[in-house]
């Protein structure tokens, strides 16, 4: 295989939006560049990472002791034109970087990653599919969006999402009927970015999943993981392991095929991945198996091959902690050590591990166990200690 080089461009899904202005906002600019660092996670030393931020070698060295390989570094927007770009979207930019290596990697157009990526779009599969709830709204002005809630329950709760955005990034939930100050800012500026955005009921969810797969499709490529996510429903990480458990599987499989089909005729190729949960109904537990749909990599692509190449037999969870929170040294060497016996080690092969420079808003941190509670046993662990 060609060397690559890996470009976590976190910013790709805001970029599609038609009037994209809060992608300069300083605490999005940091984010956005810290979270490129995680292109180091699971690359081979073969390959490169293109890095937004400067990252210290005493994070490098860490990894190193840790039996972790990394790849060469590349400061943005440097290129190796050996290489074949992989990054996590085809943003504008990440063409035009691709244009600038010796072979130049097949991507879908830029009309047509704006479309299937959009909410909507998303929506009107689960329209299809039959699998949407008939509350669900799309819509394009604040006033509408103020006139469906005023009819709805008091007692209802909702989530609003941008139409292009991942839910770390642009997604809110409304409790009751009316709008606040603060949530009409919201959407206010969701429609000066873009000309729409999409309405559903918040569910009582129980469990979500992430599907990953490509198109074309094949089965032999398709994958689902567990992820965790907050009370209001974004991303806090993904969890690694091959215990088999998941009643959901093969419903979740069938919709990764339907929806790999839709998008070949839509004119994408390239990789998908999409969220699903699990929520109560009642004393009912249903399967929502299509929520968000995203035509790029997985957020946790780095970490599912770093799995597989320390862990496979094992289980692994990687997540993000609010840096504020843990009672940590500054100094990588002195925070590894004052894991103590949660310090990963590779020849025990488990362990807590830092992946991400400490002094990151987010800290990327991976822990590995045989099983999926020893996973949970540990992070308990480790935030009993350390998250104040």
């Amino acid at each position: 295989m060609p060397e690559r080089t890996h470009y976590l461009n976190a910013d790709f899904d805001l970029g599609l939006r038609r009037r994209p202005r809060r992608i300069d906002g300083p605490q999005l600019v940091r984010q956005v560049r810290e979270l490129s660092a995680q292109a180091l996670i699971g690359a081979g030393a073969e390959d490169a990472a293109l890095l937004r931020v400067d990252v210290p070698g005493e994070f490098l060295d860490y990894l190193h002791g840790s039996g972790i390989e990394t790849p060469r570094v590349l400061a943005h927007p440097e290129i190796d034109p050996r290489s074949r770009l992989r990054p996590f979207g085809w943003s504008a930019e990440a063409i035009e970087l691709n244009k600038r290596h010796g072979t130049p990697v097949p991507h879908p157009p830029a009309g047509c990653l704006a479309r299937v990526n959009a909410r909507s779009f998303a929506f009107a599969l689960e329209m299809e599919f039959g699998t949407h709830d008939s509350r669900f709204a799309v819509v394009d002005e604040r006033a509408g969006l103020e006139r469906f809630l005023a009819a709805a329950d008091s007692a209802s709760e909702w989530i609003v999402k941008a139409e292009h955005g991942n839910s770390g990034l642009a997604n809110r939930r409304i409790r009751g009927t009316t709008l606040s100050d603060a949530d009409r800012r919201f959407v206010d500026g969701l429609l000066a970015e873009d000309d729409r955005m999409i309405l559903e009921p918040w569910l009582d969810r129980q469990q979500d999943w992430c599907v990953v797969f490509a198109v074309p499709f094949s089965r032999s490529d398709l994958r689902i993981h567990e992820t965790t996510c907050t009370r209001d429903g974004a991303l806090i990480g993904a969890l690694f392991s091959d215990e088999n458990d998941l009643v959901w599987r093969e419903e979740l499989s069938a919709t990764a095929g339907r929806v790999a089909a839709k998008l070949e005729r839509e004119g994408y190729f390239g990789p998908v991945c999409f969220d699903a949960f699990s929520w109560r109904d009642g004393e009912e537990v249903r399967l929502r198996p299509l929520v968000d749909l995203n035509c790029r990599l997985s957020m946790s692509d780095g970490a599912h091959r770093l799995w597989r190449k320390i862990a496979p037999e094992r289980s692994l969870f990687y997540r993000f902690f609010n840096r504020r929170k843990l009672t940590l040294p500054d100094e990588m060497v002195a925070a590894a050590e004052t894991l103590g016996d949660l310090r990963y080690d590779p020849d025990r092969g488990g362990g807590v591990l830092f992946a991400s420079p400490l002094h990151f808003s987010k800290l990327a941190t991976i822990f590995v166990a045989e099983h999926r509670d020893g996973i949970l046993t540990l992070e308990r662990e480790f935030r009993a200690r350390f998250e104040g």
